[in-house]
């Protein structure tokens, strides 16, 4: 199993670091949904004795899975033609994440899919100037939605888009790059909204 360790920032002066704490997740390496454990920095305040850890941007709070799957997720679903239960996973390995799972993801995250598209453009455009965005993505822009998205059991379809784009956007850019999405998103500076459930299904 591959370690990866995540060291952040001291919070602030009085702040010492205090060993890791680990966590199992499951991000995509090679093109495949593996298991690997995290070790999070953690920070001791000495005067108070308070200890927090830092957490990476595809680390969510309460899920075994990565930011980074989820984006891939939302790429072949809302990016297809056949609908959610319809799609297979885009790795060979696993059935994993529940189609049930996703559709909670793609709940919680519509309110913010605004947000997520707009300061993800921001801060990708920033980071590969003085080249232009459009120079790393296919020619011809992003596809046009499929047939079974109209459908209402898929939700608000102007969510959708949003989400549909910004993940379309991460999986090419990141491609354009050769670097892992969750790299990216540390570019793009989203992470999970902070009003998450304390815990989200496996």
């Amino acid at each position: 199993m591959l370690t990866v360790p995540h060291r952040g920032s001291r919070p602030a002066p009085g702040w010492h670091a205090h060993g890791t704490t680990p966590k199992l997740i499951l991000t995509i390496l090679d093109d495949r949904l593996e298991l690997v454990l995290l070790l999070k920095q953690r920070w001791l305040h000495v005067a108070t004795g308070r200890t927090v850890h830092d957490r990476p941007v595809y680390d969510i709070p309460g899920s075994p899975f990565g930011l980074d799957v989820v984006v891939l997720i939302f790429g072949v679903w809302l990016l297809g033609d056949v609908g959610l239960h319809g799609i297979s996973w885009p790795w060979d390995n696993s059935e994993r994440p529940s189609r049930r799972t996703v559709q909670r993801w793609r709940a919680h995250l519509a309110p913010h899919a605004d947000d997520w598209l707009q300061q993800s453009r921001l801060h990708i455009i920033r980071h590969v100037e003085p080249r232009p965005l459009e120079d790393l993505l296919p020619t011809g822009g992003i596809p046009p939605p499929g047939a079974v998205r109209r459908r209402r059991t898929e939700g608000d379809s102007s969510h959708a888009c949003r989400l549909r784009d910004v993940a379309w956007i991460l999986k090419n850019v990141a491609l354009a790059l050769h670097i892992p999405v969750r790299s990216l998103l540390v570019v793009a500076r989203w992470r999970w909204p902070r009003k998450s459930p304390a815990q989200l299904p496996s």
